[in-house]
């Protein structure tokens, strides 16, 4: 996806202004539970992500968590 589609995305969405705030498991885990459901899981060995998608300073990681700020 180019930049310019995902601001398109983001416009029909309604969204102007956002950021995205990923974590990575070792963090997650951290976190209380009420904290935790804020959070969406992503299968870093999913196949539908492209290619092999490692964390940097982590290559074992299985999981990265998103949250998208408003």
């Amino acid at each position: 996806m180019c930049p310019g589609s995902k601001s398109k995305a983001a416009a029909e969405r309604g969204l102007v202004d956002f950021n995205v705030l990923i974590v990575q498991e070792v963090v997650y885990n951290s976190l209380s539970p009420s904290y935790r459901e804020l959070f969406t899981e992503i299968d870093l060995k999913d196949k539908s992500l492209v290619g092999d998608f490692q964390m940097m300073y982590d290559n074992d990681a299985r999981y990265i968590y998103f949250h998208l700020l408003e």
